[in-house]
């Protein structure tokens, strides 16, 4: 493509890029005046700059935020209660729960349901908390338990304040 080609391109897909949509056709038949490769370049151009506008305008992370996950405030789960949502990360949510059988406060991570189905999400989710677990210092919750119940992947650590 000769540069005098390009800024012909340019010129006229950049004007394109103003008007409304019922008067693009017309512009563009008049600005390419029957050269139909001319044509042919600026549409793909108008095209390309309208999927990377849809794109930008409504990323996919937007998107995922609007599927709501299921809450599990107030369900039990294995032998927890969970009462309240105290944080999330990449990996999941993390609930205050209540533990039933020892009767006290514990957190209760929880793999997102949608990775479930996926077994090295699974696996990564338990490398996790047994890397955790291999650890002992002050400063680093202890791990509790490793579990599942119905379909349910979770880590149960002690619970911190704050």
């Amino acid at each position: 493509m000769t540069p005098e080609r390009y800024q012909q391109i340019e010129k006229i897909y950049n004007a394109a890029l103003d008007l409304k949509p019922d008067e693009l056709t017309p512009f563009l038949e008049e600005a390419c005046a029957g050269d139909d490769n001319l044509l042919l370049e600026v549409r793909r151009l108008l095209d390309a700059n309208e999927k990377v506008t849809d794109f930008l305008n409504n990323p996919a992370v937007e998107e995922a935020k609007k599927i709501e996950e299921p809450s599990f405030i107030g369900r039990q789960i294995g032998r927890y209660q969970l009462t309240s949502e105290i944080g999330s990360g990449g990996m999941g949510k993390v609930y205050l729960a209540r533990d039933a059988k020892l009767g006290r406060k514990v957190a209760v991570k929880i793999l997102p349901p949608e990775s479930t189905s996926q077994p090295d999400m699974v696996v990564r989710f338990e490398q996790e908390a047994i890397a955790a677990s291999s650890l002992n210092h002050p400063n680093i919750i202890t791990i509790h338990e490793i579990g599942e119940s119905d379909g349910i992947y979770f880590i149960t650590t002690e619970f911190i304040e704050g």
